[in-house]
């Protein structure tokens, strides 16, 4: 077996069985569909004592917990590859769903006592916590793919700067949605590095990419808007 050979096998073994992507996602699961449902019967015997009929008073809460849960998906997708009103609108339904379903969770508890508080408050925080987990993926598997064919190619994999494959995973997804190389300017944002390093790293990755000003990149994409 060739040495080419032997780095596709290992790679293969590496990227076959992950067991964090198994567990996470059904524990994630689990809590997301206990915390759902007991903020579920939270909201809707508070729906009903605020004059709700039978079918309002079920209809409600899926009204609440839904628009929190759209907000905090859209909250972790990338902010460069969103406008600023798309920004402001994402977080004042984050902001609004967090305050009207920890209020009708914690108004539905029988007393105004810390133990009645808490049992009726954790549900909604547990179901975004839970939430968040779920979507939130490591971007390890992305990073592995990049050194993979680094190393099939023969080339240097740059695994020991955690900002670069950040770099390199930012610019992929940048290219896929935009369909040109990521800018400096947006990886300084992505990374909250300054704006020498995030130009260092544009240049490195440009280079990951074929060439100076990567594949179908042009000088001014470098310094340019997103």
């Amino acid at each position: 077996m060739s040495a080419v050979d032997e780095q596709r096998a290992s790679a293969g073994i590496r990227s076959g069985f992950d067991l964090d992507a198994w567990i996470r996602p059904v524990c994630a699961l689990v809590v997301a569909g206990v915390a759902a449902y007991a903020s579920y019967v939270h909201q809707r015997e508070f729906a009903r004592q605020g004059g709700a009929d039978a079918v309002s008073a079920s209809l409600w809460p899926l009204s609440v917990d839904g628009l929190l849960l759209l907000a905090t998906v859209g909250l972790l997708k990338p902010s460069g590859l969103r406008t600023r009103r798309a920004r402001g609108a994402v977080w004042t339904a984050f902001l609004l769903g967090i305050a009207v379903s920890l209020a009708a969770n914690v108004a539905a508890a029988p007393a105004l006592e810390w133990k009645p508080v808490l049992v009726a408050g954790w549900p909604p925080v547990a179901l975004l916590l839970s939430v968040e987990l779920l979507v939130h993926r490591p971007e390890r598997g992305m990073t592995d793919l990049l050194e993979d064919d680094a190393l099939v190619e023969g080339e240097h994999p740059q695994s020991d700067d955690p900002l670069l494959a950040r770099a390199l995973v930012l610019d992929a997804r940048h290219r896929d949605v935009r369909q040109r190389p990521i800018s400096a300017e947006t990886l300084r944002k992505e990374l909250h590095v300054g704006a020498e390093r995030s130009r260092q790293l544009t240049a490195l990755v440009r280079m990951s990419r074929g060439g100076p000003n990567g594949v179908g990149g042009s000088p001014d994409s470098a310094d340019g808007s997103g």
